[in-house]
Order: structure tokens, then C-alpha cells, then sequence
């Protein structure tokens, strides 16, 4: 069995995350309206951008003046230990699927995705972690190439963002796919589609899906 999960959203309360990190703006003087404007870089024209909160001050600081410097030593202490953000339904889902089995499959910025993933303590749960900018049915694609994993065994999607599923059930028919749809998400206006098998909250759900395929 393989697990394939998204960390965004699914693993981690993005969510909350990102209002902190507009409260830790808005104590250096910048306002909400000022974060949001900037929160993603106009010369950045892919359909899904990435996100690093240093670059962000800096992107902010360029245009209305600030000191970048400063702000960026605050986030350097935020980020310190970000353990808190972790779902609490995660280390009891891993350890039952047993933690061979699960593989996150992460998409962002790669040097801020893996500082945040490294400084949420993922690692104590997870060890099989994939941070990638572009498609994820491709780093899917690798580690069932290199796990000589085919299509009798169980393989599972796990993802908060439609596009994404489509893609590897594009790309994988066979791999079941859950949409998982968190009370505490951000994207509570998107919809299941056809091609997501299933619809989640929580992973006490994914889990009871896994026990009985």
C-alpha cells in the first residue's frame, strides 16, 4: 500500500499559519490590506504561484519602503518551531497506515516549503517528504518507478485542491483519489469532481476509506 498526501491544508493548518504570519506583518507596521496586496508576486504569471514570506517582505519593502532586514529576523523566529500548526489527526493516521506507507507530496516555493515542513517537525511521523514546483503526478510517476509499486497494490491520493487530483487520476486511473475538504481550510468554496473518487473532512474518514478497499 502507498499513501501519496498533500501537506498544505491537509497536514498542516495553512490557514491559521497565514493569518499569523499577517499578525507577525502587521506588528512590523504593515497592514493587512499591504500583506494581501503583495501576498502574491505580480511577475509571477503560473496558475499556482508559490510563497515565501521572505521574499514577500522584501516584494512589500521594495515598493513602500521598510526595512526588509528587520522583518525578515522576525520570520527567521517564527519559523523557529512550527510543530503547533501539525493536524492533530495526523500522528494517529500515520502510525495506523505505518509510516513506510505514507509519502507527502508537497507543492511550493522549495526552499520555503522545506523549512516549513523541516520546522513543523514532520519528520517524527513522516520520513518520505517531496517538495516539488511543478507537477505532482511526476514525483508520484518516480517513487512508484523507484518502489517497483504497480497497479495491484492499493495506492492512494490524498489532496485539498481539485486541480491537483485531476491530474494524477489523469495521469493514474487506477490510484484512488480523496479530496479532503477540512473545516479549517482554505478552500472551502471548491467542489468535488469526477475525478475524485471520494470526499473528506478529516483523516479519520481517509482512514476508514483505506480499511476498506
Amino acid at each position: 500500500m502507498k499513501i501519496f498526501i498533500d501537506f498544505d491544508d491537509v497536514i498542516f493548518n495553512t490557514k491559521q499559519f497565514k493569518e499569523d504570519l499577517k499578525d507577525l506583518f502587521s506588528a512590523q507596521g504593515i497592514s493587512p490590506e499591504v500583506f494581501g496586496r503583495y501576498y502574491r508576486d505580480p511577475a509571477d504569471n503560473r496558475a499556482v504561484k508559490t510563497f515565501n514570506p521572505w521574499m514577500h517582505a522584501a516584494l512589500i519593502c521594495g515598493e513602500i519602503g521598510c526595512d526588509a532586514e528587520k522583518i525578515g529576523k522576525a520570520i527567521d523566529i517564527f519559523m523557529g518551531d512550527i510543530s503547533r500548526y501539525i493536524f492533530p489527526d495526523v500522528p494517529g493516521f500515520v502510525d495506523r497506515a505505518g509510516k513506510s506507507n505514507v509519502c507527502v507530496v508537497s507543492f511550493g516555493n522549495a526552499e520555503f516549503q522545506n523549512k516549513k515542513i523541516r520546522n513543523s517537525q514532520l519528520e517524527k511521523y513522516i520520513k518520505d517528504v517531496f517538495v516539488t514546483e511543478g507537477a505532482k503526478c511526476e514525483v508520484i510517476a518516480e517513487v512508484l518507478r523507484d518502489e517497483k509499486i504497480g497497479k495491484d497494490k492499493k495506492i492512494f491520493f490524498i489532496d485539498d485542491r481539485v486541480e491537483q487530483i485531476h491530474e494524477v487520476k489523469e495521469k493514474f486511473p487506477y490510484i484512488v483519489t480523496i479530496f479532503i475538504k477540512r473545516p479549517e481550510g482554505r478552500y472551502q468554496e471548491m467542489e468535488k469532481e469526477g475525478c475524485c473518487n471520494f470526499q473528506i473532512r478529516n483523516l479519520a474518514e481517509a482512514e476508514k476509506i483505506i480499511n476498506r478497499r
